[in-house]
């Protein structure tokens, strides 16, 4: 609906102005929140250029949302339970999409990784085998590629959403512990996500409150910078984030704000 159309012409300059454009539209039941946070999250995951200024829309709304507590009753709650219906309000609902795609996306790179040739409904000759083969597997390796960019774009933007104060730092130590899973050979796309997470995120999670967690995660992550069962490029990505963190966490080259729309089209 119209938020989708507001949300494509979204850039650092016109922000405010779009904002109360998503506001006018009119956020009065649940379902439309729901709705707004999909495209929200559909936009920030495709177009991960733009996911600090995605995170920024959603922490504006959220203000926005408690500055005139605005909640709805949570459509998935029983009206008639014990000690009335379920509110819920933006924070809540944001919350549940991040668990939503983290686990959706993990999942959908497992299935395609598993997925097994089905048998064909009638005999080919060889060479129709042959050629049903390659086009299922670049079908696979097609939907692998869309889950694995997917993936490491709703990982970005878990840590834009952080930065933003959004989501807690107990959320981002669960996708942490998450993505550095004790298996013998990681999956890379865990291993990749995981380096871009701490490099976005690292340098407000390192605190002296939390460094026996971090010495953990990193004596894990510099055992992956030596795991020849990963390639040399995702053992390069480790080895990067253990120089960020001994180096307090200062980037080789600075990330750049958000880009204008029309810079992002020129790099693609």
């Amino acid at each position: 609906r119209a938020f989708k159309s507001i949300l494509n012409k979204l850039t650092p300059q016109n922000f405010e102005k779009l904002l109360e454009q998503v506001l006018a539209e009119g956020i009065d039941e649940a379902q439309t929140l729901i709705g707004l946070i999909g495209q929200l999250f559909d936009k920030a995951l495709t177009e991960p250029t733009f996911a600090e200024l995605y995170a920024m829309m959603c922490q504006q709304l959220s203000n926005r949302f408690l500055a005139e507590n605005i909640e709805f009753v949570d459509p998935d709650c029983d009206p008639d339970a014990e000690g009335g219906p379920r509110m819920i309000n933006f924070k809540r609902v944001l919350l549940n999409k991040c668990q939503e795609e983290f686990e959706k996306g993990d999942s959908a790179i497992k299935a395609e990784e598993k997925e097994e040739g089905e048998v064909p409904a009638k005999p080919k000759t060889p060479e129709e085998l042959e050629l049903d083969e390659r086009r299922k597997i670049q079908q696979r390796e097609d939907r692998m590629r869309q889950a694995r960019r997917r993936m490491l774009g709703n990982i970005r933007f878990i840590g834009e959403l952080f930065k933003k104060e959004m989501l807690t730092a107990r959320i981002m130590h669960t996708c942490i512990m998450k993505l550095l899973n004790e298996k013998k050979n990681p999956d890379e796309e865990d291993v990749e996500a995981l380096c871009k997470l701490m490099a976005t995120i690292g340098r407000l999670i390192d605190r002296p409150d939390a460094k026996s967690h971090m010495d953990a995660y990193f004596k894990r992550i510099q055992g992956l910078s030596v795991n020849k069962s990963i390639s040399s490029r995702h053992r390069f990505m480790c080895q990067d984030i253990m120089e960020m963190r001994s180096k307090g966490w200062r980037e080789r080259r600075k990330q750049e704000g958000p880009k204008k729309i029309e810079d992002v089209h020129k790099d693609a």
